[in-house]
């Protein structure tokens, strides 16, 4: 898995089951968000188990977020658990030479080899570069929202900011890279 993982980051084929595969297995990722629209991307299927599938994305346009600048060509890995309360992206950007870490707040998360299905539920957390911690999109959330799932929300929330280094190690050492142990 983790040769498979390395190579996705250099953007290099790697079979994803015993058969050998001239091209990437491309999967969707469907985000549904609390709105009711549906966002879909093609991605390549990098890995999936029982409980937890990887994709990758190019970065196909520029994107500012939060003062994290992506441009086109940078790499998405982005990992999804079937038990969590959030996805996240792992940014590269191969211009600076550094990634960010990119917490979606989540529920309802479905994987399959041929696609990806989540609910976003609008709050997101950046861990950028230096280590700075952005909260973001919390004005999205809806005023009707439901008081059980504002609970979650809340509680998911709570759970990264207090858990993101230690999730952020534990995704460090599955995709077999290192990063400087002063930045989260």
């Amino acid at each position: 898995m983790i040769a498979r993982l390395l190579a996705a980051l250099a953007g290099r084929t790697v079979p994803t089951d015993r058969s050998a595969r001239s091209t990437p297995r491309r999967c969707l990722e469907k985000k549904l968000t609390l709105s009711g629209k549906i966002h879909t991307y093609s991605c390549e299927l990098v890995s999936l188990t029982d409980s937890v599938g990887i994709l990758r994305y190019v970065i196909d346009r520029s994107y500012d977020i939060a003062g994290f600048r992506l441009s086109p060509g940078d790499v998405t890995l982005a990992l999804y658990w079937k038990n969590r309360p959030y996805t996240l992206y792992i940014w590269f950007r191969k211009k600076e030479n550094d990634r960010a870490y990119y917490f979606n707040i989540a529920d309802a998360v479905s994987l399959c080899a041929e696609e990806f299905v989540w609910r976003d539920l609008a709050v997101d957390i950046l861990v950028d570069p230096k280590g700075t911690v952005h909260v973001l999109d919390e004005h999205e959330l809806p005023s009707d929202l439901p008081a059980n799932l504002d609970l979650y929300i809340k509680d998911a929330k709570r759970y990264v900011l207090g858990h993101f280094r230690d999730i952020i190690e534990e995704v460090e050492k599955l995709l077999g890279t290192q990063h400087d142990s002063s930045k989260p």
